[in-house]
């Protein structure tokens, strides 16, 4: 045996659009970008059918999306998009940073105990977008905040700790109150909590919230994406001048389901959850054969209201893509949608997220671009930190990306094709819980390792449903040894208190 040294280290042009009257007035791109909450990568019908059929190694979610179907058609599809940390709050704060976390300041999941939150002093993806010039609209969860005990006992933020401050409302996500948490957001609808049917909304446009103040709660008790559809029509409309249309918008819609909750009709769409999941068998519904233990009996019970808050999502989504058609805005929009991170849903016996294992770290990936994308496959492992600044490329705005972004700018080669000038990346970073997991996913290999050195590794191709744990030293030496270089690398790119500490070598060993 030989210890490794982990040392080896291994746009232009804008995305003008379409053939619109509007287009050629005005140039600059709107933005659509959706992230719901806890939606893994196969849950999206149209991997199913025609030239989608088989683009993954395993089976795919029998789930019912007929907006995001369509929107396939039209886009780029990622194939190997990840979470890198998959839980809520790092993620965000990568995406709103194009940092990793030991800069970005979320190392860890926002929470009342800790002390995580998305710095203030930097420029975040919406901040460069308002400056710009961009009318911007932030809906739904946000989850990157610090959560202090800022509020009454009737849950209205008051701003201090002192009486009648003192209280929290929520122990994960809460309220941001103007200023630079909001980070260049002007229009600004919150939810918080996770009760689909009994948000906590908070808003800077008292006619969505009964007429009460910023920073007043409102309780509409309406299924989230319901109600945050109805925000987003309404300004895709701009009934009440809510946007000045001779600027371009962004909007960023980040709805909770179909994050958990979803145990019983109560936490989803009902109509949904009656008309395609209620008289499917579990067999048909939870068809990986890595389902297990007394999780994965459970996951029998709670997978058809899982599916059903993706279905629900996906019927919002459609009523949001007619507003945008009816605005006259949609050939000269830009589309995203993706999500925070998966759901194991009983596979491995576990549920929820903050894995390695694919059903939680691999994301949906889409990108609509009209006029230049048309339903074709991409394998680039896109990360969170990539998201900014590739998305701003395609917007035209490379020239803006603020000097502290530490993702890659991939507007060029997604676009055309062209991956002549530039190499892929040939694995992608993963963060586990409470950072004392690393690991990293390449074409074929999932690998992680503890502080104690424990592994855990899979081969992707022979085994992809991972259910067959390997070591580095059961794999061609080659392959190990591409692993802990590539692992050494991206804890160095990235900052880590591993490469920073020198722990890393102290922890892994492999035959050479």
């Amino acid at each position: 045996m030989e210890r490794r040294s982990y040392l080896a280290l291994s746009l232009a042009g804008a995305a003008s659009l379409g053939n619109s009257t509007l287009a050629s007035r005005r140039k600059q791109p709107n933005l659509l970008f959706v992230f719901p909450d806890q939606m893994r990568r196969e849950a999206m019908g149209f991997w199913q059918k025609g030239k989608f059929k088989g683009a993954l190694r395993t089976k795919t979610d029998p789930v019912i999306t007929p907006t995001l179907d369509k929107l396939a058609q039209k886009s780029v599809v990622f194939t190997q998009a990840v979470s890198t940390c998959p839980v809520c709050s790092p993620h965000r704060a990568m995406l709103m940073s194009g940092m990793w976390p030991w800069q970005n300041g979320v190392v860890n999941n926002c929470h009342k105990t800790r002390k995580d939150h998305l710095r203030h002093d930097i420029d975040c993806f919406t901040d460069v977008l308002d400056q710009a010039g961009f009318e911007t609209c932030y809906v739904g969860k946000t989850h990157w905040e610090r959560n202090d005990p800022l509020f009454d006992e009737n849950q209205n933020y008051v701003g201090t700790t002192e009486a009648p401050g003192g209280h929290h409302f929520n122990p994960y996500d809460t309220y941001i109150p103007p200023g630079r948490g909001r980070h260049g957001n002007d229009y600004w609808f919150q939810c918080v909590k996770d009760v689909h049917k009994d948000p906590r909304v908070y808003s800077n446009r008292p006619e969505r919230i009964d007429g009460k103040a910023d920073g007043v709660q409102h309780r509409p008790k309406i299924y989230s994406p319901k109600i945050e559809a109805d925000v987003i029509t309404d300004y895709l409309k701009n009934s009440q001048g809510q946007r000045d249309t001779s600027k371009p918008f962004s909007i960023i819609w980040a709805p909770n389901p179909p994050h958990n909750p979803y145990d019983s009709e109560k936490d989803c769409d009902e109509v949904a959850y009656r008309e395609h999941y209620k008289d499917k068998s579990w067999e048909e519904l939870l068809n990986r054969p890595n389902r297990e233990g007394e999780n994965g009996e459970l996951a029998k019970k709670r997978v058809p209201f899982y599916f059903a808050n993706v279905t629900g999502v996906d019927k919002q989504l459609g009523r949001v893509f007619q507003a945008l058609e009816e605005s006259g805005e949609a050939d000269n929009t830009i589309v995203v949608f993706t999500a925070d991170h998966g759901e194991m849903m009983g596979s491995h016996n576990k549920f929820g997220k903050l894995v390695i294992y694919e059903e939680a770290f691999c994301v949906p990936f889409l990108i609509k671009v009209p006029g230049k994308t048309k339903g074709t496959l991409e394998d680039l492992m896109i990360t969170p930190p990539d998201i900014m600044p590739t998305v701003l490329g395609m917007l035209g705005l490379k020239s803006r990306i603020p000097s502290t972004v530490e993702g890659t700018n991939w507007s060029r080669e997604i676009i055309s094709k062209d991956w002549k000038k530039t190499a892929k990346p040939k694995s992608a970073h993963f963060l586990g819980y409470n950072n004392k997991f690393k690991g990293l996913r390449t074409d074929r290999y999932s690998f992680q390792i503890d502080e104690e050195g424990e592994q855990l590794l899979f081969d992707n191709v022979k085994d992809p449903y991972q259910m067959k744990a390997l070591r580095l030293e059961e794999i061609p030496t080659d392959d190990a040894a591409f692993i802990v270089s590539e692992l050494g690398m991206w804890l160095q790119k990235s900052n880590d208190p591993w490469w920073r500490d020198r722990k890393f070598s102290n922890v892994i060993e492999y035959p050479v």
